[in-house]
């Protein structure tokens, strides 16, 4: 009996193994840190585990490798907050286009370009804003099956005037190829 679930336990690692080793397709995370907002003199900084994304809310991206080196990322935050009969609705949508200077299969370091859309509405209330930055850092691979980037970014909001630094890390788990 022992040899046969030893058997069976090769037998399905085999292919986990194998997926292991092909090039990464896609990292799907999300971000741990602090945002510092300032706009007309007025500060505002936020901590977040989740954190760190559009605004300082909690964001959920997905890396899609486009290449040994390029990464493309779409990200998207999602606040629905009601109290009192009110109801206020937070969405923000956002990506980035990304270099990583050793590829994607090694630990390396990494310069992106971001935009990012922010809409809030609640009691007759509606704002839209639009943004444009970058961010830079290391991406630091643990294992097979994680990545973990150390990033600080910037992003400018039009509307708003409002200045927008980022500084902590993303954790996502990355899902490799079969082939």
């Amino acid at each position: 009996m022992t040899r046969t679930i030893q058997l069976l336990f090769v037998v399905l690692l085999t292919p986990a193994l194998g997926a292991a080793q092909g090039r990464p397709v896609v990292e799907i995370g999300t971000n741990v840190g602090v945002t510092v907002a300032s706009s007309g003199g007025t500060t505002l900084t936020h901590f977040g585990v989740p954190g760190q994304g559009l605004l300082g809310q909690p964001t959920v991206y997905a890396s899609v490798f486009a290449g040994a080196s390029v990464l493309v990322e779409p990200q998207m935050a999602l606040n629905i907050v009601s109290s009192e009969g009110e109801t206020s609705t937070s969405v923000g949508l956002g990506g980035q286009v990304g270099y990583l200077f050793q590829g994607a299969s090694l630990n390396s370091p990494f310069i992106a370009g971001a935009l990012g859309f922010q809409s809030v509405s609640g009691g007759g209330f509606s704002e839209s804003d639009f943004g444009i930055g970058g961010k830079v850092g290391y991406r630091v691979l643990i294992g097979s099956s994680v990545g973990l980037r150390f990033e600080g970014g910037y992003r400018r909001w039009f509307d708003s005037d409002l200045n927008e630094f980022t500084f902590g890390v993303a954790v996502g788990g990355i899902i490799r190829s079969t082939r």
